[in-house]
């Protein structure tokens, strides 16, 4: 007689255990992907986003790098961030490299200061990447601070062909 209750309670004790790992399981699995990053997640940040001028896009077509960075940032909006979350010294380079090769036409301070902007922006999103406990929220955060300061540094671009484009007469200058 003992032994049955013995091996009831062994089996009543084995039982529950296996179904809560079961529901433990599951539980981390709904939590990885409430953690996950969609691109609709990406598309529901809200800020402005301004692309380059017909002028602004000729000067910057053969800035190599830059268009490397555009190529990625599509990839980041679709939620792909291998680039961004890849090894530290392959970002550091090309992120030096962007700035480096910022051809003459573009080359103001107020640009350079920019890119510069964007390079902390891009730092700190791979430093919460390399993080094994970032929040989902916080890397939106940092989505959306990548985007609009990439978003600014084309507004910059934008204002310096603008500014080159807009003809200003002396009004004190003699008259021909």
């Amino acid at each position: 007689m003992k032994i049955s209750y013995l091996i009831a309670s062994l089996l009543l004790v084995f039982g529950c255990n296996s179904k809560s790992g079961e529901t433990t399981t599951q539980g981390v699995d709904q939590e990885t992907d409430s953690q996950k990053i969609t691109a609709k997640d990406i598309d529901n940040l809200k800020y402005t986003d301004y692309v380059l001028s017909s002028d602004a896009n000729e000067a910057v077509v053969n800035w190599q790098r830059y268009q490397e960075l555009m190529v990625q940032m599509e990839f980041l909006r679709q939620g792909d961030f291998s680039f961004f979350g890849g090894k530290n010294e392959l970002l550091l380079n090309f992120l030096k490299d962007l700035k480096n090769d910022l051809p003459e036409t573009v080359a103001t301070p107020s640009i350079k200061e920019r890119l510069i902007a964007l390079d902390t922006k891009i730092l700190k999103f791979h430093s919460t990447l390399q993080l094994s406990n970032a929040k989902k929220k916080e890397l939106l955060k940092n989505i959306k601070e990548i985007l609009v300061a990439t978003s600014n540094l084309h507004l910059q671009i934008n204002k310096k062909f603008e500014l080159e484009s807009q003809v200003i007469e002396d009004p004190s200058a003699p008259k021909i």
